[in-house]
C-alpha cells in the first residue's frame, strides 16, 4: 500500500528561509522482491532544493528491505553509486542540498525485499525549500543587459 502526502510546514516569525514542503511516501515492498527487478515508486515533489531526509524502517526488516532514490536517473540517496539504503530502525535525518529545478518533479524510489514470507515497508520524507517567489518593492539585481547599458550611460 502506498501513501504520498505532502505537509506544509511554516516557521516562526522572523526565519529568513521561508516555509519549507514536506513530502512523504509510506510502501510496503512485497515479499521476494530482489534487487535485479525492485519495487518502484514515484514521489511527486515540488521545485526547489531537498535540504533534508528523513528515513525510517521498522526493525522487523533487519537489512532484507533496502532503497534507493533517483532523480532523472541520477541517483541521489544514497549519495554513492550503485548501493542501497538499508539498516535505518530509527528515524534517521540526512541533511542534504539538491537543486529540482528541472521537471517533472519526480522522485523514483526503488526497494527490494528478500524476505521471503513477509511485506516490509519504508517511510522515506523529503524536506524541499521551495524556491523564493519575487515580491513586490524587492531590490532586484540588475540583469546582464541592464549591465550592459548601463556601461554606456543607458538607464
Amino acid at each position: 500500500m502506498q501513501q504520498q502526502m505532502i505537509i506544509y510546514i511554516f516557521m516562526p516569525m522572523g526565519y529568513k528561509g521561508g516555509y519549507k514542503l514536506l513530502f512523504k511516501i509510506r510502501r510496503s515492498v512485497p515479499a521476494n522482491t530482489l534487487a535485479s527487478n525492485p519495487d518502484f515508486q514515484k514521489l511527486s515533489i515540488a521545485k526547489g532544493t531537498i535540504i533534508e531526509w528523513l528515513v525510517q524502517m521498522p526493525t522487523e526488516c533487519a537489512d532484507i528491505t533496502q532503497l534507493r532514490v533517483e532523480y532523472h536517473n541520477t541517483q541521489i540517496l544514497p549519495f554513492s553509486g550503485s548501493t542501497w539504503l538499508y539498516g535505518l530502525f530509527e528515524p534517521t535525518p540526512i541533511r542534504e542540498n539538491i537543486k529540482i529545478d528541472d521537471g517533472p518533479y519526480d522522485l523514483d524510489i526503488y526497494a527490494f525485499n528478500l524476505d521471503d514470507s513477509y511485506s516490509h515497508e519504508y517511510n522515506l520524507y523529503c524536506n524541499v525549500e521551495p524556491v523564493k517567489p519575487i515580491t513586490p518593492g524587492e531590490i532586484m539585481a540588475p540583469g546582464w543587459w541592464d549591465q550592459f547599458k548601463g556601461l554606456f550611460g543607458g538607464a
